[in-house]
């Protein structure tokens, strides 16, 4: 689970500011917390950030993102040209820095680093194990030179590795560790921190197509799963099927070449169970494969609104909530696997009903440690009947166009207090401030 994010020196952050999911006081909604007794810990399962566009809402995604890629692909696959706070000189010559506070095991690390990101140089890195009355050191690094903890520093081959990250600051000492794939109980700690990042910590945009949704329709479990889902958001979906079509009707406008690549790819050791997969922005979701007899042939996922009319459905001819719920119902399976799932613009094309049911079938079927965080402009989840106060988080820019974050725990508001209208009348900030439209001259 992800205890804390500390950014500082990306996009429009320019100072210090921290996403915390240590619970508050709080006592509603004991299901959205998962306790920790022997840290005396309660972690939230949630967060919703609220904010004007441009507020920061979106770059604090990127900023979880941006961290995962360079621990995870290195520095020199992420782009890292202008990625400091631009609005004060200043910054380009400081460093960007970057710490996460994770559960594993039910045991708390701090993992963090700190680079001059124009020159890929990493000036900090550092691995805590957090404890109730003190932290113990795994590792802590300045420029090149790194410093093992006690446990570490008995193993020989840790003081190799060192040598061998001597000439290496534009590498991070847990990915290169992690990277060697190591059995030795000593580069654990490594492997379970690097892996969490790499497979624990989702993060989707506006446009991702998250999941494999191939084999809906053929697949019986997936084909169920899906069904029973879409019923609960109220699609009118009511069955899932697939449909069967030659491929040179369907792609007879496309050009000759088109075919002969896609012949090509079939052919090729690297298309999995010799299918090719294609979605377009539009919901175009088909299937390429050759049958039995070597001819191109695609399967369309078929959608069924009613037993009595003999009518199927294709995805592209569904509203854009439904097209948006495809690409998120897969989330739901995760939702019992310790997962820590980070959405951007979570509600984009969802009816307000949508959004909400989302987040009350996380709570209802999550059993588990995984944790929705998400940013957002509904309004109508600012309702404590469903939400923690210390759930709700809001972005702001201040004078100078930096990002600052805060949460409405902050506000110590009533537990029946109308947070959705107090939120758009603007107590809380974190909200667009208008022009008065009746002074403009529309025909200037």
């Amino acid at each position: 689970m992800l205890k804390r994010f500390i950014l500082e020196n990306f996009s429009s952050y320019r100072d210090e500011n921290i996403l915390e999911l240590t619970a508050g006081r709080t006592e509603l909604h004991s299901n959205h917390l998962v306790e920790y007794p022997n840290q005396k810990v309660k972690l939230l399962k949630s967060a919703i950030i609220y904010g004007a566009n441009a507020s920061g809402k979106s770059n604090l995604i990127k900023a979880m993102e941006y961290a995962k890629d360079i621990i995870t692909k290195g520095f020199n696959k992420t782009e890292t040209y202008k990625k400091y706070f631009r609005l004060d000189k200043e910054c380009s010559k400081k460093a960007t820095q970057f710490e996460f506070e994770i559960e594993l095991n039910n045991e708390f690390y701090s993992y963090g680093f700190s680079a001059i990101l124009h020159n890929k140089q990493v000036e900090e890195e550092w691995l805590y194990k957090i404890g109730k009355s003190s932290d113990e050191q795994i590792f802590e690094r300045k420029d090149n030179i790194i410093k093992l903890g006690k446990k570490l520093a008995k193993d020989k081959r840790f003081h190799v590795y060192i040598e061998d990250m001597q000439n290496q600051s534009n590498k991070l000492f847990l990915s290169e560790i992690a990277n060697k794939k190591s059995d030795r109980v000593e580069a654990e700690i490594f492997n379970n921190i690097y892996s969490w990042f790499d497979r624990k910590l989702i993060i989707l945009h506006p446009n991702t197509k998250f999941g494999n949704i191939s084999s809906i329709g053929s697949d019986e479990n997936l084909s169920k799963m899906f069904k029973e889902n879409l019923a609960k958001f109220d699609t009118g979906i009511i069955d899932i099927s697939s449909i069967e079509e030659d491929f040179e009707q369907n792609f007879k406008e496309f050009p000759s070449e088109f075919k002969i690549e896609i012949e090509r790819d079939l052919t090729l050791e690297k298309a999995k169970d010799k299918k090719i997969i294609l979605r377009g922005s539009d919901g175009l979701f088909v299937t390429i494969y050759k049958d039995k007899n070597d001819e191109l042939k695609i399967q369309k996922l078929g959608l069924i609104h009613s037993s009595e009319v003999d009518d199927i459905f294709e995805l592209q001819d569904e509203s854009d909530g439904t097209k948006r719920l495809f690409d998120l119902i897969p989330l739901i399976a995760k939702f019992n696997d310790d997962y820590t799932i980070v959405i951007d613009e979570f509600d984009r094309s969802f009816h307000p009903n949508l959004t909400k049911t989302f987040f009350e079938l996380f709570y209802k079927n999550n059993n588990s440690k995984s944790q929705l965080i998400v940013t957002t402009h509904e309004s109508t989840l600012l309702d404590l009947t469903l939400l923690r106060r210390d759930e709700i988080w809001f972005a702001e820019k201040d004078k100078g166009g930096a990002s600052k974050l805060f949460t409405l725990n902050q506000f110590k508001e009533r537990y029946d207090k109308k947070i959705e209208k107090a939120y758009l009348s603007g107590r809380y900030g974190a909200i667009p401030i208008f022009q008065d439209f009746d002074n403009l001259d529309m025909d200037k």
